[in-house]
């Protein structure tokens, strides 16, 4: 995991006193394949303990985007051709991330949130930086900084678990940016945990970032288009689990139903994972 300070850098309160581990790692996960091709959309999120809050479940389920809730407009995404050298998934990352922000942008101001770009790295191998180590190289494929509101896309890695196949590419930086909005609008910040091994919580914060997800490919897909919208959903559903004993993702039934979830109602109170029973996390 990436260590780093996930806090509002010009709240002295928060600087002082209040550190958080904030996660978004895509993991190298086997998954069902097409043919003999892997799939992996995965991540993590893993807040340190604040004990004098309340409980984080409760604290985050009233969240304001969670109480209010708010949808993404339609949105045209300009994609380029898709190619697996680095300069051309480059290309392709920067136009999703472009679409990305411009989805997620009026949603996070009427929640009352500065929009704050997200910014992209998509150096081939995993490099230490500021949120402290970064993941081993087989142990990843993209995962998010809030230190630096970075995603780190992890090229070499992609082109061996994504490989031709846009989507995966399309839905992990959908899911990254997922915790980008988590990160800028508050929400990992209040799922402090008491102690940040909670698998649980850690499912919730995961699951969340899968349904934003989803909300992203209801508004963009008049330009994605359906089919691939539809081998995005197969590719969160073939996610295979876990060990139990570390499995912070959730299976890829749960993963699948948030991202339909996301999908079908568009709006963030649909994404509360954090209201959601145990059931619902598995």
């Amino acid at each position: 995991m990436v260590r780093q300070d996930g806090a509002e850098r010009n709240d002295p309160v928060v600087l002082a006193g209040v550190f958080v581990l904030v996660v978004g790692a895509v993991l190298a996960l086997g998954l069902a394949t097409r043919g003999t091709e892997s799939r992996v959309i995965s991540g993590f999120a893993l807040p340190v303990a604040d004990s004098s809050r309340p409980r984080a479940a409760q604290r985050v389920a009233g969240h304001q985007l969670m109480t209010s809730p708010v949808s993404l407009t339609p949105v045209t995404c300009e994609l380029p051709r898709f190619d697996q050298d680095d300069a051309r998934l480059r290309l392709y990352y920067e136009a999703g991330l472009t679409c990305l922000s411009r989805a997620w942008e009026p949603v996070l101001t009427a929640g009352g949130t500065s929009p704050e770009p997200a910014r992209l790295d998509t150096t081939p191998g995993t490099e230490d930086g500021p949120c402290g180590a970064a993941p081993g190289g087989e142990e990843v494929v993209a995962y998010y900084c809030g230190s630096d509101r970075t995603v780190h896309m992890i090229t070499e890695r992609l082109r061996e678990v994504g490989g031709d196949a846009p989507t995966t590419h399309l839905a992990t930086l959908a899911h990254e940016y997922g915790h980008h909005v988590q990160a800028v609008s508050g929400l990992l910040r209040a799922a402090q945990v008491d102690g940040a091994t909670d698998l649980e919580m850690s499912r919730r914060v995961e699951l969340q970032a899968d349904c934003f997800a989803g909300m992203f490919l209801a508004a963009a897909h008049g330009s994605i288009g359906a089919d691939l919208v539809a081998l995005v959903l197969e590719d969160f559903g073939r996610s295979a689990g876990e060990d139990p004993a570390d499995n912070t993702h959730g299976s890829g039934s749960s993963r699948a139903r948030w991202v339909e979830r996301g999908l079908a109602e568009n709006s963030t109170a649909a994404c509360n994972t954090f209201a959601a029973p145990a059931s619902e996390i598995g």
